[in-house]
């Protein structure tokens, strides 16, 4: 089982979930394990483990001390453990050492059911404390399902969306309300926006870009074209099939041919958005306060523009909450009533209404508090219109690593290292190698 754990936490490592959620390693980190207690008197103290920082972790540090407000019988202990993959590490050195703590707020925690530390949600949702998860989109609890079992709850999931700099757009002669809707219409407009200085071959202004979890992108336009990541009993990727190494191909010419992004510069793409010099910015849902808070200029929002005829595909990012066993059930229990408060109804308002994320029941966008906010935020109507076409890519074993395989095959074609076709086939041999090593660990 250690060897097992081990395994898991190197391949997940490699996971850049930050990449889907806005997960922020700055704050301060504490080493704390306790795994939660019960006084003399019944009141239970809990320890919860969280991974958002920023505006994000400002509203899951007040939705705890709401919840401590709302009852006297249990006490959350909240502490920021880092970023997702940081605050995954911890896990998994915790789940090692036997001290781990009662509740988490993770990504990709679904992968967390198979170290044998964690309790199935669906354990929780019958008796009368249970819960009905048919009000939640199926999308959000495929995200949190690993071998056919609910692992994690959706918590604070988010997707990707697209940014552009809306005095550029004038500048260029672009109608600025009127974004790109399809990938020639991007394309169209990036050469527009990108300016290169007469008598220099470099551009001071780009015309797109994206963040430096730039597989999420990819990984959007393969489904969005017809492909798939996995096959469907989680054994073999398949984007080294044509839909795949077509999207891939789009992606090298976005470099190589039409010339509107720079070759391997992805974690400087949002600081250059901000700057002025980037004209079209993917990035996730859970950045709008922040972009749009910090960036001197008018921000448009909007959905990342269709590739094929399938229509929008966005894949769901983000955190999920898990309960870690104990021996103790009235801890266990007061868990369980922890995490239905962090999905709660009231919650979800506030956690939508503060940062970029997005509520997870089927009817929030007709709730009251959710249109009025709109009315008075519009740069959030195009995440929230997402919830329409959000999709999952499975939480298989090695998804980690095929999230590194397939940022390297997009660095490769950027800097003409490799043909499309080349640099999937070596990130399919790298990650079906991994599936077959933890399918032989015990």
């Amino acid at each position: 089982m250690k060897a097992r754990i081990l395994l898991l936490l190197i391949l997940i490592l490699a996971m850049v979930l930050s990449a889907c959620g806005g997960g922020s390693s700055s704050g301060s980190t504490s080493s704390s394990s306790e795994s939660g207690s019960v006084d003399k008197n019944g009141h239970v103290t809990l320890q919860f483990w969280y991974a958002l920082s920023g505006d994000a972790g400002n509203a899951v540090e007040y939705l705890v001390k709401q919840f401590n407000a709302s009852q006297s019988a249990i006490t959350v202990v909240p502490t920021f453990q880092g970023d997702y993959s940081t605050t995954q590490a911890k896990l998994y050195s915790a789940i090692a050492g036997g001290t781990v703590p009662n509740v988490a707020q993770v990504g990709g925690a679904a992968l967390l059911g198979s170290s044998g530390a964690v309790l199935p949600i669906s354990q929780f949702l019958s008796g009368s404390n249970g819960m009905d998860t048919s009000d939640i989109i199926q999308a959000f609890l495929d995200y949190n399902t690993a071998g056919g079992t609910l692992w994690s709850m959706p918590f604070n999931n988010s997707v990707p969306v697209m940014y552009y700099n809306k005095d550029l757009f004038t500048a260029a002669g672009l109608d600025p309300n009127s974004p790109p809707k399809t990938f020639t219409d991007l394309i169209a407009d990036a050469q527009k926006l990108t300016v290169t200085p007469s008598g220099s071959s470099t551009p001071t202004q780009w015309g797109f870009n994206t963040r430096d979890d730039n597989q999420w992108y990819l990984s959007t336009m393969i489904l969005e074209n017809g492909g798939k990541i996995v096959n469907d009993d989680e054994t073999q990727v398949l984007y080294d099939g044509p839909e795949g190494v077509a999207m891939l191909s789009l992606w090298s010419d976005l470099v190589n041919k039409y010339k509107v992004m720079p070759p391997n510069q992805h974690s400087e793409a949002q600081s250059d958005f901000l700057a002025g010099k980037l004209g079209i910015f993917l990035s996730s849902s859970a950045s709008i306060g922040s972009i749009v808070g910090s960036a001197p200029f008018k921000v448009g929002v909007a959905m990342i523009p269709a590739v094929g005829n399938l229509g929008p595909q966005l894949p769901v990012g983000g955190g999920s909450l898990v309960i870690f066993k104990n021996s103790n059930q009235t801890l266990v229990d007061a868990s369980w009533t922890f995490t239905k408060y962090m999905v709660s109804h009231d919650s979800m308002v506030y956690l939508t209404t503060h940062t970029g994320y997005l509520p997870i029941y089927k009817d929030a966008q007709q709730w009251p508090e959710i249109t009025s906010y709109l009315s008075q935020h519009p740069e959030n109507t195009a995440a929230i219109q997402s919830l329409n076409y959000v999709v999952v890519i499975p939480e298989f074993s090695a998804l980690g690593d095929s999230d590194s395989a397939l940022r390297t095959a997009m660095q490769q074609v950027e800097l003409n290292s490799a043909t499309p076709q080349q640099a999937m086939d070596k990130a399919k041999a790298t990650v079906e190698n991994s599936i077959q090593e933890l399918q032989a660990t015990p």
